[in-house]
C-alpha cells in the first residue's frame, strides 16, 4: 500500500531508474520474478543490482540489459532508456489505434448527408475493415 502512494507522488518517467521500476510495476512483476526472467534470457542480475537500477540513476546503462528489461516488461527500449515515445511496443498499440480510427470514422459518418446506398457501402466497408487483421501495422 505504501508503495502505491509513493508511485503516485513520484514524477512520471523522469529518469531511467523510475522508468525501470514503473515498467516492472506495470507488468505486475516482483523484483525476483523479473530477475528470473532475465536469467532465462542469459542475464544474471543480483537482487542488489536490480535495486540499484531502480533507485539510483545508472550512469552507463548496459544496453543488452536494458533491452532485456524492456522485453521482459513489455515496453519499448526507446521509452525505457530515453522516456521518448510510447512505452508500449507498436504491435500492441497499432491495433488499438486502428480500432479507434475505425470507430471514429463510423461515428463521424453520422454527420454526413449520405444516400442510403452510400450508407450501405460505408457500413459494408467498415465491417470488412473491422474483420480484416493486417499482418503488420505500418507507421504513417
Amino acid at each position: 500500500m505504501a508503495r502505491k502512494s509513493y508511485d503516485r507522488l513520484r514524477p512520471a518517467n523522469d529518469s531511467i531508474s523510475n522508468r525501470i521500476r514503473d515498467a516492472r510495476d506495470r507488468s505486475g512483476l516482483a523484483p525476483a520474478e523479473l530477475r528470473k526472467i532475465l536469467a532465462q534470457m542469459g542475464i544474471n542480475l543480483s537482487k542488489t543490482g536490480l535495486h540499484r537500477l531502480e533507485t539510483s540513476e545508472p550512469v552507463n546503462p548496459n544496453l543488452k540489459l536494458m533491452i532485456a528489461i524492456a522485453e521482459a516488461t513489455h515496453v519499448t527500449p526507446q521509452w525505457l532508456l530515453f522516456g521518448e515515445g510510447s512505452p508500449r511496443p507498436d504491435e500492441k498499440i497499432g491495433p488499438a489505434i486502428r480500432a479507434r480510427v475505425i470507430d471514429t470514422i463510423a461515428f463521424m459518418a453520422g454527420a454526413l448527408d449520405l444516400t442510403p446506398e452510400q450508407e450501405r457501402n460505408l457500413a459494408s466497408w467498415l465491417k470488412s475493415v473491422r474483420e480484416s487483421r493486417p499482418e503488420t501495422v505500418r507507421k504513417p
